[in-house]
């Protein structure tokens, strides 16, 4: 393709030919020489309730996260509301990593929890 540094290529596919692949994928397991490192409190915590929207755009995926919210009235009463706290942006093979991530921390949400009180007995 004219236009393009040499080894790169352009290919265009209809919105159709796409919107299943990411669902299809087999998941990938992370590279072996993956090297995590922590940055201390350098990272945003984001906290939120609710996924308020999702989307893709040029390939990315979109996701928008919002928290509750309770807002007092005059009459003593409460509105509930929902503001955004966070926006998510990444490609395919994250959003993958983010799914697998989730699954198998809900998954260890299933597994019996042993009872507080049993395993803090005193002698």
């Amino acid at each position: 393709m004219a236009g393009l540094p040499a080894g790169l290529r352009c290919d265009f596919e209809s919105r159709d030919a796409r919107r299943g692949r990411l669902a299809d994928q087999e998941n990938p397991k992370p590279p072996a020489g993956l090297i995590y490192e922590d940055t201390g409190s350098a990272a945003p915590l984001v906290y939120f309730d609710i996924v308020g929207a999702y989307g893709t755009m040029h390939g990315a995926v979109e996701i928008e996260l919002a928290t509750r919210i309770l807002v007092p009235k005059p009459n003593g009463s409460t509105d509930v509301k929902f503001l955004s706290s966070g926006r998510l942006r990444c490609s395919p093979n994250a959003a993958i990593n983010l799914r697998n991530a989730l699954d198998a921390a809900l998954k260890m949400l299933e597994q019996p929890q042993p009872d507080p009180v049993a395993a803090s007995k005193l002698n």
